[in-house]
């Protein structure tokens, strides 16, 4: 018991530690909105997906050791929270796991507003760029252009590539 106890412990550490990872670039996300380079943006993309993959791997395996005790109590343990098991424990094993529980909580918090955020933040953005994109359209439309070889064109002009 005393094993699966401290396993836990030690998962819930990881968690906490995952989790501060994740917030952290979700932070510079936020306070770099929108001036990060293509390159640099990427790489803290594929730096959130390893977070999260992680973060979905602990608990996971989090998930697994609470079986495990559920087991030992003879317990539903799709009813044994962190809480439970912390009420069950006792010193000084108590004060640690409502340690963990408080800061995963405050954590996920952060991290949830943190995702609006920069969602929010995106998704203006984006706006942006299909308005800018219409205006061009419309330009486009109203005024005469020339071919490569250099004639008046008739037809309104198709774009062979478009980025945003």
């Amino acid at each position: 018991m005393e094993k699966l106890l401290n396993d836990l412990k030690a998962l819930l550490g990881e968690e906490v530690a995952l989790h501060e990872g994740l917030k952290a670039d979700l932070t510079v996300e936020s306070v770099q909105d929108g001036q990060l380079a293509a390159g640099d943006f990427l790489r803290l993309q594929q730096r959130k997906y390893y977070w999260i993959n992680q973060i979905e791997a602990i608990e996971a395996r989090r998930l697994e050791q609470v079986r495990e005790l559920a087991g030992q109590w003879a317990l539903d343990p799709r009813k044994l929270t962190l809480r439970a098991i912390f009420a069950r424990v006792g010193d000084p094993l108590d004060a640690e796991f409502q340690g963990y529980h408080a800061a995963l909580t405050h954590l996920v918090e952060e991290i949830r507003h943190l995702a609006r955020e920069t969602g929010a933040n995106a998704q203006a953005r984006l706006k942006a760029i299909d308005a800018t994109l219409a205006v061009i359209g419309e330009a486009v439309k109203l005024h005469p252009t020339y071919s490569e070889a250099g004639r008046l064109q008739k037809r309104t002009p198709t774009f062979k590539h478009t980025s945003a």
